[in-house]
């Protein structure tokens, strides 16, 4: 009996404080001209404009500007940012997007994005970046001048380097490697597990091929060939 009243009245704390959860979230108040950083959050529809890429717990509807003057800094950190938890994920935006930094705490894009570095947990869209986009989820078109990288993703990925677990569409680079891969690899180097259509390049290689690879040099697990290979 004691048991059973210290489980129903731990629910009921649990419910307590996700209904004021939830109460906080919808106070939200929603500008048509909003500023970060702030020390009371307001959601956007309309223009956000900001600096140092400083979200708190944001929804973005519409045109987002900021200015980051630190942003080379990115290039001296010793690996790339990881895609946030749910936890750390602090900003959506649906729309238009432009940052002379980037965001590295993003929840989701929905929309167009240009900037000198994108981490997010979720990318739909057109994103053009600097250094490098790396999400969870990445689907649309995505222009990086070092990465792009996700752990899934549709789409068509162009940029020095791509890379990704499991990828359905194209990837153009230099050097191209994914795990699972249904589509087109275009490069100098295309490397995956399983490869699901056609890998072009000098040096191509799977473990796993279902479909073809052509270039100067191609290894599958069946056979190692010059010029083409199935």
């Amino acid at each position: 009996m004691k048991t059973k009243f210290l489980l129903i009245t731990g629910l009921f704390i649990a419910n307590m404080i996700h209904a004021q959860d939830s109460i906080q979230i919808e106070n939200i108040q929603t500008g048509i001209i909003t500023f970060n950083p702030k020390t009371k959050v307001k959601n956007t529809a309309g223009i956000n404009l900001g600096v140092m890429d400083d979200y708190n717990s944001q929804k973005i509807n519409g045109f987002n500007l900021q200015g980051n003057p630190f942003s080379l800094l990115y290039l001296l950190l010793p690996h790339a940012i990881e895609i946030p938890g749910d936890e750390a994920a602090t900003v959506s935006i649906n729309g238009l997007h432009i940052s002379t930094g980037g965001m590295a705490d993003g929840k989701k894009l929905n929309g167009i994005g240009i900037s000198m570095y994108h981490i997010a947990q979720v990318t739909n869209g057109i994103t053009v970046n600097g250094f490098n986009n790396h999400s969870g989820k990445l689907n649309g078109l995505h222009v990086s001048f070092l990465n792009n990288s996700a752990r899934q993703g549709h789409g068509l990925l162009i940029s020095f380097s791509n890379t990704a677990d499991t990828f359905g569409g194209a990837q153009v680079g230099v050097y191209n490697n994914t795990q699972v891969m249904k589509g087109v690899q275009a490069g100098a180097v295309n490397i995956s597990k399983q490869n699901k259509g056609v890998q072009i390049g000098l040096v191509n290689k799977t473990d796993k091929n279902k479909g073809l690879q052509i270039g100067f040099w191609n290894k599958n697990g069946k056979r190692t060939l010059p010029l083409i290979n199935f």
